[in-house]
């Protein structure tokens, strides 16, 4: 019966286990036609022929208590959830028997899940991806979209007004030579390259080809409460590396000044620096030059948010989290300002010169697609297009389709929900180490705690505590959780003040593969990968990308045994999963090998940085 099926997936959920939504799917598709009903979602996309047809089965709503009906329904949210996540859209028509009474009112109450009456302040939940959507479209239509009628909606009708779509086809071309060309004529132009992270900034400076200076940056961007806390920074990141440049270039400071403010912004350029002393020394170095600054062509700049058309239009991801719980700001009037970083770094640029920003995963599949298609079998390796993702403080999503074309839509898969079980994981608040629910919408089962840091961090607290309680200790012992009250309730948290310790737990972790290989910490890091290979079959499903392998980009790959991890976990779910990482094996252009030997930085480390270079000279 369709109502078995639903207790044992109820059943398994609150014992605490997994319940991927890919076997929630292929349960309810398995079911007797009897006993299941069918529902056909079309969404509507900007441009001509986007429309989107997807399909699902659930058990027959009739015959289902209220338990049984609250998670066929969070099944049904989830799907949708996920495909607004990914696509955005302008409108979603679902079609279904009408003459189901019972089946169109479970149906209704996607309106109120999705809060689709309330302002975006007050949306929750499901309504975040409503409010990335709305975003978007009035960041690049700012006249019309407060006139138009056409705000997202959710329509009904029946099943026989199904209208026939047929997928959409790549228009195939020979894409190789426009990524070639992007690595391509740096002679005489400088170039900046920027990557944002959760953790970390990274800035490089290209002059004439050749990388003449790095800088790498901590921060912890989520706590900031106003829009300046961000963009300053970045702002003055740039200007350091400028500055730098500038100042080796100088031969008319007299020497004894030069090598002074030289060794300064030596120590400005170091990790370790704080934001109030390379600020000290950049205007002390400025003001010497006196206006002597080199001129940059152009920055190109990775960014973990939306952006459509180098506007950061998103604004619910975790690093905007301080802004839009402030309750001293109108967030969507201060969010501007974020969406318009390009305009702010403009300054920086001469004046024909550009700013380009596209989201990090579209940056890592961007930089990819650019060194495979110098390197050997080019044509073979890239025909089918590049997806890649970034496993940092969150997860990244990028795709380069077999047209060379990265698709303007949100491709937040950090944020789709994978697991509609663990029960007992979702009671932790969001913040808790141990919780599954996401740090922006709270929803539960979302990829962000799932891979990357969140998901080590809380694989390390669910399984070290009985398996090995020795190394549950030591996380403590070496100061990277701690245990606190916040109203009544005891969480486990990782500390960020005064010092930011989820670079150095993220390191711990990695390190124990190598110190002493035990089982434990080999199957936090298979997890990660048999969550990639599920991450994998979701984005099969919703976008098709065609891509043979995954690339991936992060620090947690540049130790060998937690990629082999990773690789191990993702095969044990589909045998045919390869995950290529980005390393120096990748590196093919000219660029790119001027990081393969320096002992301060790496491929691994700074190739997105790179790949916002050759982004930046594209737009050249």
């Amino acid at each position: 019966m369709d109502s078995q099926v639903v207790t044992a997936l109820l059943t398994k959920a609150k014992l605490g286990n997994l319940v991927f939504i890919t076997d929630v799917r292929q349960s309810f598709e398995r079911l007797k036609s009897a006993n299941r009903q069918k529902l056909f979602f079309i969404l509507d996309l900007p441009g001509k022929d986007t429309k989107r047809l997807f399909k699902i089965y659930i058990p027959t709503v009739t015959y289902l208590n209220n338990e049984q009906l609250e998670f066929v329904r969070s099944y049904i949210q989830a799907e949708i959830y996920n495909i607004l996540s990914t696509l955005g859209g302008l409108n979603m028509v679902i079609y279904l028997d009408t003459t189901k009474k019972d089946l169109i009112q479970f149906v209704k109450s996607l309106n109120n899940a999705f809060e689709l009456e309330k302002p975006r302040s007050a949306r929750l939940g499901y309504g975040r991806a409503v409010n990335v959507i709305e975003r978007i479209r009035s960041s690049l239509e700012p006249e019309n979209y407060p006139k138009t009628r056409d705000k997202f909606t959710f329509n009904i009708e029946d099943i026989s007004l199904l209208p026939e779509l047929t997928e959409p086809k790549n228009d195939r071309q020979n894409t190789i030579g426009g990524f070639e060309n992007a690595a391509k004529n740096l002679t005489g132009k400088v170039i900046c390259g920027v990557d944002i992270g959760g953790t970390n900034n990274k800035v490089v400076l290209v002059n004439n080809g050749t990388i003449c200076c790095v800088k790498e940056y901590s921060w912890f961007p989520a706590k900031f409460k106003i829009p300046a806390e961000q963009i300053n920074p970045i702002y003055l990141l740039i200007k350091l590396v400028i500055v730098k440049v500038s100042l080796d270039e100088n031969n008319t400071l007299a020497t004894e000044k030069k090598t002074k403010l030289l060794k300064d912004l030596d120590s400005a350029l170091k990790r370790e620096a704080t934001y109030a002393y390379i600020k000290e020394v950049v205007e002390e170095a400025e003001s010497a030059l006196n206006g002597n600054l080199i001129e940059v062509d152009a920055i190109g700049v990775s960014f973990p948010d939306v952006v459509i058309k180098d506007k950061i239009v998103g604004g619910e991801v975790s690093k905007m989290r301080g802004m839009r719980e402030n309750p001293d700001i109108n967030y969507e009037q201060e969010f501007i300002s974020i969406t318009n970083l390009d305009e702010h770094l403009k300054e920086l640029c001469k004046k024909e010169g550009i700013v380009k920003i596209i989201n990090d995963g579209s940056m890592a599949a961007f930089t990819a697609a650019v060194e495979l298609s110098s390197g050997k079998n080019s044509a073979e390796i890239v025909k089918n297009g590049i997806f890649a993702h970034t496993l940092g403080t969150e997860l990244g999503t990028g795709w380069v389709t077999p047209n060379g074309i990265i698709p303007e839509i949100p491709l937040e898969v950090y944020s789709i929900i994978i697991d509609l079980g663990s029960f007992i994981e979702r009671e932790y608040h969001c913040d808790d180490l141990r919780s599954i629910n996401n740090f922006n919408t709270n929803l539960p089962g979302t990829l962000q705690k799932y891979t990357s840091q969140s998901g080590v961090f809380r694989l390390a607290l669910k399984y070290f505590p009985k398996e090995r309680p020795d190394l549950y200790q030591e996380l403590f012992d070496m100061g990277f959780i701690e245990e606190k009250t916040v109203n009544g309730t005891s969480m486990f948290i990782v500390p960020t003040e005064p010092v930011d310790m989820r670079k150095g737990f993220m390191g711990h972790m990695m390190q124990l593969l190598d110190r002493e290989d035990n089982e434990t910490t080999r199957k936090i890091f298979s997890e990660i990968g048999y969550f990639l290979a599920i991450t994998w079959l979701e984005t099969e499903r919703l976008l098709k990308p065609e891509a043979n392998s995954r690339q991936l980009f992060g620090g947690l790959l540049t130790n060998k045994k937690c990629y082999q991890q990773i690789q191990d976990g993702a095969q044990s779910l589909i045998k045919d999963l390869h995950f290529d990482i980005a390393n120096e094996k990748m590196a093919n252009t000219a660029l790119m090998k001027q990081l393969e030997n320096p002992p301060d930085y790496s491929v691994g480390q700074f190739a997105l940085t790179i790949g916002a270079v050759y982004y930046a000279n594209q737009g050249l």
